[in-house]
């Protein structure tokens, strides 16, 4: 499966392609690309791969290509390059870009250049290694253009080094002590223990823990379970907790913004960088999450001492939150029509929208993976287009997307690409004419807004001259049954436009205060 916008440069990959059974996704931007790699990555952690020429084709997938980054992703980008002969040269030759191997470099785990025919095997080797050992990250193949078209007469060879992604021993008996002797223990879990539900959940079990997440770990317990709490129930908790086990997260939030005075933490991750970005933790854990949760399983006491008055706090905990909930009534009720739309094994895309930034806690997710964050970095627009890179990856299972009015129209001309392709995602836009968080953050800092209101085109009009289908709706009600009925149908996209006013502002449950 490749994600590509097809260029000159690159006529040669093509050339090869068209002598193989590899599905060729031909996108109309290469942002489009890149996210649809990300979507086909992170909805299935296999690797989803995305060609684009250089300069203008390489800048174009960099929003694509961070998203995977800060989303833990396994995508490959190959990136076409200038000839040989002209690279740092400076000439102003065609889609020539300063540095480029430099750019690629700071949006993705891992970049390098084929620098002659026979590297090529062991350019591939590394850059599949790394996707498939340690944490997941992007990597990016740059390939010039004369390279591309030569034949390979004696390519070195690559062999994968040993991968050991057991826990220590010593570090586990460590993390044991802390988690028996622990009298109000929390976990918190990021997209590092997608792998490891079954354990997650058997571990929160045993210790009658709360499990949390922000967005990556989203479904890894799922929500239906008790235990299973959205971030704002743990931060009511945060102050009261005595040992906070976190698995495969960056833990940013709690650790930067709540603050871990006086808490005892232990951190399992691959990542040997992540361990002590904040702060030291009293147990590290450098290993597999499954494998590590496994271990503690193995060694830790049957049952702890009585949780009643833990328990008991937790179910007051979530109770305060969901009365906070009531108070943004327009998304809330908006993510139960949602949800309730969805079945249990579809996929839900967010984005950078008011009913969005509420799903983080409000839309219940089930299983791991099922729930695709726009991640840490924010970029608005990504949601359709990674909404059909997850449909391409499961093409046998339902995705609903959703955008408002600003963000739908940075990847919508992609339309044209889901009809061509047949990828029917479920696609809802929000359409209150408006930026809208910038709108409510301009007034709360100036007073007045500036550049924040939008014209928009009928989206009904706009989805049917592509030749997907368009809908408008007015109630919740209303929205579940048209996505039901879009899901019973498997032709063609759907672009289901809900008009809305203003919404109150999530921000006092997302940014939330120092409390140890």
């Amino acid at each position: 499966m490749l994600f590509t916008v097809p260029g000159e440069q690159m006529d040669a990959l093509f050339g090869a392609l068209a002598r193989t059974d590899i599905r060729v996704v031909h996108t109309r931007h290469e942002q489009g690309a890149a996210f649809m790699a990300y979507g086909y990555a992170r909805s299935t952690g296999r690797i989803g791969a995305c060609a684009v020429i250089s300069g203008p084709g390489v800048l174009n997938a960099t929003a694509g290509l961070a998203t995977a980054y800060s989303g833990d992703s396994r995508v490959l980008c190959i990136a076409g390059q200038i000839p040989t002969p002209m690279l740092d040269r400076r000439y102003g030759f065609p889609h020539e870009l300063p540095d480029q191997l430099g750019v690629l470099r700071g949006v993705t785990g891992w970049a390098a250049r084929v620098g002659t025919p026979d590297e090529v095997t062991a350019v591939l080797g590394e850059a599949f290694h790394r996707l498939r050992s340690g944490r997941p990250r992007p990597v990016a193949i740059e390939i010039p253009t004369d390279v591309f078209a030569a034949p390979v007469t004696a390519p070195a060879g690559w062999t994968d080094p040993p991968v050991s992604r057991a826990p220590d021993a010593t570090a586990i008996e460590a993390a044991v002590a802390e988690l028996a002797a622990a009298r109000t223990p929390l976990i918190v879990v990021g997209s590092g223990a997608r792998a490891a539900t079954d354990q997650v959940t058997r571990l929160a079990e045993r210790l009658r823990a709360p499990v949390t997440s922000n967005m990556g770990g989203r479904g890894v317990v799922s929500d239906e379970h008790e235990l299973s709490v959205p971030l704002p129930v743990a931060h009511r908790l945060w102050a009261e907790a005595d040992v906070v086990l976190a698995i495969g997260t960056r833990l940013m939030r709690p650790s930067v913004e709540w603050g871990l005075t006086g808490l005892r933490v232990i951190r399992v991750d691959l990542d040997p960088e992540e361990i002590n970005r904040v702060a030291e933790p009293a147990v590290a854990v450098v290993a597999d999450a499954a494998l590590t949760v496994e271990a503690l399983l193995s060694r830790l006491p049957d049952s702890p001492d009585d949780r009643s008055a833990w328990l008991s706090r937790l179910k007051e905990a979530r109770a305060e939150f969901e009365a906070d909930l009531a108070r943004l009534a327009p998304q809330a009720e908006l993510l139960r029509a949602l949800r309730a739309a969805l079945p249990a094994d579809g996929f839900f895309v967010d984005e950078l929208t008011q009913v969005g930034y509420v799903s983080r806690m409000g839309f219940a997710a089930w299983s791991p993976s099922t729930y695709v964050p726009a991640t840490y970095q924010g970029a608005l627009g990504c949601g359709f287009a990674t909404a059909l890179g997850v449909k391409v990856a499961n093409p046998t299972r339902p995705v609903l997307s959703i955008s408002g009015d600003g963000g739908f129209l940075y990847t919508a001309v992609e339309l044209a690409t889901a009809v061509r392709h047949r990828v029917n995602v479920v696609a809802v836009v929000f359409n209150d004419n408006n930026y809208a968080n910038v709108s409510r953050s301009q007034l709360a800092r100036n007073g007045e807004t500036v550049g924040t209101d939008l014209h928009n085109p009928d989206f009904v009009a706009f989805a049917e001259a592509f030749g997907a289908r368009g809908v408008r709706v007015e109630t919740s009600d209303e929205l579940t049954a048209r996505i039901v009925e879009a899901f019973r149908r498997d032709d063609l996209p759907t672009v289901i436009e809900l008009p809305v006013g203003d919404m109150p502002s999530p921000w006092s449950l997302i940014r939330l205060p120092r409390v140890r």
